[in-house]
Formats: C-alpha cells, structure tokens, sequence
C-alpha cells in the first residue's frame, strides 16, 4: 500500500486527502485523469464531460462522487448509466446517525454509529450490482447514504455526505479513493504475543477484537500461563520465542516481557522479519531505543510502542481544547498521580527491571505533555525521596522538570506518600486554562479526570467523548490494511525514552539542571 495514488479533484472546496498517500492536482480537467477522479460540486456536468467521465471509468478509471454531486449531475444520461441509480432530495438539514457495513473492508473499525449533521439524499433501494457501505435511518426507513460498483473495468463509489472535518469522514474518503484506483485491503495479520501476563491477556482481548489482526500464537516461559493461553483463546503456545518467531503464521510480535527485556526480543522479531509492537515504556536508554529504530529501519519493518493512554477520554478532551486555540498558547504545565499507597511487590517496583519511578506512570504523562508541547526539550531537572517503603527498589517520589525552546514549563510529579492529591493536569495558556480533577474514587487513576476550561469569560465542565475502544490496535490495523498513518511511532516514543533517561541522570547528579536537545 506503499504506491500514491493520482487524484483529479472537480471540487468547490479542499477535499480531506493525506498528501503523504495521494497526489491530488485539480488542473487540466478529466483529460488529465490518471487514476481517480474525486468529485464534490455543485456545479453542472456537460454532456462532453460526463462521457469522457464514463469512458474514463469503463476503461479501468475510478470516480468517487461525494455530497449532492450525483444530485447535480442527474441530468445525465452518462452519470445515471454509470451510478445506476440515482437519489432523490435532499432532505431537511439535521443530524444523521449514519452506520456503516463492519464486514465491508472499506469501513470495518469505522465507529458503529458516526453522527454528521447533513442533508440525507434519499433513494428506493440499493443500485443494482452494488455493494452498500454506509446506511442511515430516516423515519422507520433504511437509506443508502454511500455505495460502491463496478463499471466496466473500473469502480464507481457514491458517498452523499459532505466533509464534515472529522477525521472519520477522512478516514472514509481515503480509503474509498484507494478502493476505487483498485487497491484492496491487506489480508489479516497473525499476531503473536510475547508473554501471557496481566498484560498479555489485555492485548489478547483488542487482538481478538480488532478487525484485520488475528491472535495467532502465544509465547510464555510459564507452563501455567500457556495453558491459560490456550484455554481462552484456542490458540497455538510456544515455549520459547524463537519457536514463536519461526512460526509462519505470526506477521507480527507483541512484546509484553518487562521493560529491562524490550531490546533484545524487539530486535529479534524484527530480524525475523515481523512486524513489532512494543509494550511501554519503549525502552531505558536512547541507545536501546535506537538499535530497535535503525533495525526497523534496515529489515523494513513496523515498529511501534503500546502508548494506549493517548485514547483516554479526558486526555483527548484537554488535548482537543489546546489544538483549538481555545486558551491560547500553552506556556506552563504541572501534572500529578499518586496517592499514599503501599507499592506493589511486583517487578513494577524493582528498579533494575522497571527501570524505576520514573518510568512507570511517566512514560504514559511525558506521552501527553510532548504531545502538547512538541517543542525542542532544552532542560531536564528531577527530584526524588526514598522515605517510606524501603521495601522497594523505585523511590517513593519523583519530580521532573522540563523546560521547551519556546521557554514553555512543564513537570511531572508521582508519588507513593502524598496523602493529598494535586490535579492530574494544571495546563495555563496565554488565553485561559484547562485542569482535570481526579475523579472521587478509592483509585481515581482507573478514571477519567473532570476536565475544566477555564477563560476571562468563566468555566466549563467538558462532556468527555466516549472512549474509542481498542484505539490504539484499531489504528494499528489500518495501518496495516491501507497505509493510514500510525498514531504512535517509535520516533515520538523514544523521546519519551530520551526525556526519562536525562531524568534518571539528574536524580544521579543530586537534581542537576541537564541540557538536552530532544
């Protein structure tokens, strides 16, 4: 899925295409058609335009026509040949909850139910020979709202909604403009999972549940883990990993074995030739972090890390309130998790494994704030008290601080003895500010934040949006079927890496202020 794609555009606006996938020229008209025509207009066909049109199609073209366009052109006798069918309306403008076909490639892992406020084209019934992608309820009827079909040698596809600016509408038409250039989805990935864990079994439950991945294979030291393996998922078990990375049905690699053990099975899978994905926190060391990168890089590889947290609901709340420009630049940010709580005796608490503290919860909070503030790292201050559970290995507290190009300020503090808790986030900008309060709960971390906007003008409590289930694997399938861009790359996850390892050192220098370009 590597190949860009030729796209004329006849379009009164800017249509939602990825320029790293598409080449879109909206010049030269349909003489200049390579591949795919994209339409979204409401001005009219002639009758010279809609037979080259058609001819471009019959002779192995696509043509994808959004909006009201096949309205506007129904006059045709070209366009209706080649629709086969034509709507009616529109309707009144409101909000419409539209469906898509989950056992249709071009909208599996869609939402199940996407609301655009629009107007509805309404039609009798699906168009012969075609295959109906999305639908929507309209007064106790089911509507065609999208369909594709062939024609001739090539594909026609109607989508009658306009881009609403969402990134399901996005996600949509590119994969509708791939579908009609005659791409097809790739065929499913066998997954294997490298321990069978807490962990392990989480990913197991997305795998399963995605889409385009299938569990393939389970790798465990533990005869008892195997077992339990086998037994929820009928699965096939493997004793040792390179057992696991000779199986051919295994595509790609989960690497959930503690984070002092992430290099060496990384680097393996990857020159075994799979596709890996990396439990957090990526690594310990920016060394590490960059043998894995330069080994995908030379084997031709995915590598990606587990940064799941970027789909919790409150984060992508704070997150949207920011790229709106709603309080302006953002300039200073204090951010907390902790409570007064005995540690686990786990290696989660042993720093040799863990990599300590710092890497625990900070691999998921320096994920959010460097994705806020994607500004050069110049310095990097920590702090740390070992006072109380000297049972451990991991300090009792850490804080570190950050200082960006752009002079912008952010820290992060998590602590095992704070027996008063600070907001999760405490965001100012040039225009108002945003802070979430941890919900009341015996472990507020299992919950979403309230989050509050603050401006000159008063406050809001934001609605959180639902939480995108199994986020990170669904894109990670998208990825894998059409080339939609990664949400997590390995480049953004090892500067996390970069940040907490300067940290680490800091807390070695007595808290010295280190200098740093990350």
């Amino acid at each position: 899925m590597s190949d860009r794609v030729s796209v004329l555009a006849l379009a009164d606006g800017r249509l939602p295409l990825d320029p790293r996938r598409f080449d879109v020229d909206s010049k030269g008209g349909l003489a200049a058609a390579k591949q795919v025509v994209v339409a979204a207009t409401d001005r009219p066909i002639t009758v010279r335009e809609a037979s080259a049109l058609r001819s471009f199609v019959r002779r192995g073209g696509g043509v994808v026509l959004l909006g009201g366009t096949l309205a506007t052109w129904s006059s045709s006798e070209a366009i209706r040949e080649l629709a086969g069918w034509m709507p009616t309306g529109p309707g009144p403008l409101t909000e419409l909850i539209v469906r898509p076909d989950h056992e249709h490639p071009v909208t599996q892992r869609l939402d199940p139910e996407w609301k655009i406020r629009d107007r509805l084209y309404l039609s009798e019934g699906p168009p012969a020979a075609a295959t109906i992608l999305l639908r929507a309820s309209w007064r106790f009827t089911e509507q065609v709202v999208a369909y594709e079909r062939g024609f001739g040698e090539g594909r026609f596809v109607y989508v009658g909604l306009n881009n609403d600016g969402s990134a399901t509408f996005e996600k949509l038409i590119g994969r509708v403009v791939l579908r009609a250039a005659g791409r097809t989805a790739a065929a499913p990935v066998g997954v294997g999972l490298l321990g069978y864990g807490a962990i392990g079994r989480d990913h197991a439950a997305s795998i399963a549940d995605t889409s385009g991945l299938r569990l393939a294979a389970v790798c465990d030291l533990s005869p008892e883990r195997r077992e339990a393996a086998a037994r929820d998922w009928e699965v096939r078990t493997h004793v040792t990993q390179d057992a696991m990375l000779d199986d051919p049905e295994v595509g790609l690699v989960v690497v959930g074995t503690p984070p002092a053990a992430h290099a060496n099975p990384v680097l393996a899978a990857l020159a075994a030739g799979k596709h890996v994905v990396c439990e957090k926190p990526f690594a310990l060391s920016v060394d590490e972090a960059d043998r894995m990168l330069d080994s995908a890089a030379s084997h031709g590889r995915l590598l990606t890390v587990f940064q799941s947290r970027r789909w919790d609901p409150d984060y992508i709340a704070m997150r949207d309130v920011v790229r709106s420009g709603r309080i302006g630049d953002p300039f200073y940010m204090e951010s907390f998790i902790g409570g007064y709580d005995h540690p686990c005796d786990f290696w989660h608490s042993h720093e040799p494994i863990s990599g300590g503290t710092i890497y625990d919860w900070g691999s998921h909070y320096f994920d959010w704030i460097l994705q806020l503030f994607p500004a050069r790292v110049e310095t990097v201050a920590a702090q740390a008290h070992k006072r109380v559970w000297h049972d451990v290995t991991n300090d009792d507290q850490v804080r570190v601080d950050l200082l960006f190009a752009t002079g912008a300020q952010a820290s992060f503090l998590q602590s095992g003895i704070a027996a008063a808790r600070k907001p999760k986030w405490y965001l100012l900008g040039t225009a108002g500010a945003v802070v979430g309060d941890w919900a009341d709960a015996p472990v507020p971390a299992d919950l979403p934040a309230q989050v509050t906007v603050f401006t000159p003008r008063g406050r809001e409590i934001l609605t959180l949006p639902s939480r995108a289930e199994h986020g990170f694997y669904r894109n990670l399938a998208d990825h894998l079927a059409w080339g939609e861009p990664l949400a997590v790359t390995a480049d953004e996850a090892r500067r996390n890496v970069a940040v907490m390892e300067a940290a680490t050192r800091s807390i070695k220098h007595g808290g010295a202020q280190m200098k740093v370009e990350i």
